[in-house]
């Protein structure tokens, strides 16, 4: 009896081991959601108002702000392709100081406060390095676009000169990001990078007399996110 139970077990050995290789290369389909908070920082910005620089020597500019999306995503082993639908709130301050001056903070110094609303859609490849069982850790990098919903945001500039004015943003942005995923069960944890690679323009409009100022800057972006997988 214990000899036939061996020969069936070695018979049946090689067509488990494809059946498993088989469930290994299998394409799997996942959906999501996560939720967390993103601070802000910049890149050498060009951002001069009516004789007053963007002070970059103050880190008021790092606020947190916060993001939430749905995504879907491919796995074939240890890879994955990943997009995502996210909303985003930034909120950014920009204290100014007087051209020609030492980087010293000031009473009543110069501000614009923005707190930007944007829909964020990036395409992540990913790569788990550690696949084992009910836990994962990968990394993951690719672009991602952000479209600003400028009728939301709200802006608020201070102690200027002119008490009109207004920035005109433009549409969209683009980034690179890297993150690095950990997985527990179902549940894991991101956190991630973005890397604004194309210059960020837009003009500052004085309302009523018609004077324009010009901004160049971009924003790298650090997010941690908590998320579920199904």
């Amino acid at each position: 009896m214990r000899a036939l139970l061996t020969l069936i077990a070695i018979t049946l050995l090689p067509f488990a081991q494809i059946q498993a290789q088989k469930s290994s290369n299998k394409l799997l389909f996942n959906y999501g959601i996560k939720a967390g908070f993103q601070a802000v920082t910049y890149n050498n910005p060009t951002f001069a108002i009516d004789g007053y620089k963007f002070n970059e020597n103050n880190i008021e500019s790092n606020e947190i702000g916060y993001t939430v999306s749905t995504f879907i995503r491919l796995t074939k082993q240890k890879f994955y392709l990943q997009t995502e639908a996210a909303f985003g709130i930034t909120k950014h301050t920009f204290e100014f100081i007087e051209e020609g001056t030492s980087p010293i903070t000031a009473i009543n110094a110069p501000e614009y406060n923005l707190t930007t609303y944007c829909i964020q859609v990036p395409i992540l490849l990913g790569y788990n390095f550690i696949n084992y069982d009910n836990y994962r850790m990968g990394v993951f990098t690719g672009p991602r676009t952000k479209f600003i919903l400028a009728t939301r945001c709200k802006q608020q500039f201070s102690n200027f000169t002119y008490e009109d004015l207004r920035e005109i943003m433009p549409r969209k942005t683009y980034y690179w990001e890297l993150g690095l995923d950990i997985r527990i069960y179902n549940v894991f944890f991101d956190i991630t990078y973005d890397y604004e690679f194309i210059d960020y323009k837009s003009t500052i409009i004085s309302q009523q007399s018609g004077k324009e100022f010009h901004s160049k800057r971009n924003d790298n972006i650090l997010s941690f996110t908590v998320g579920f997988i199904f």
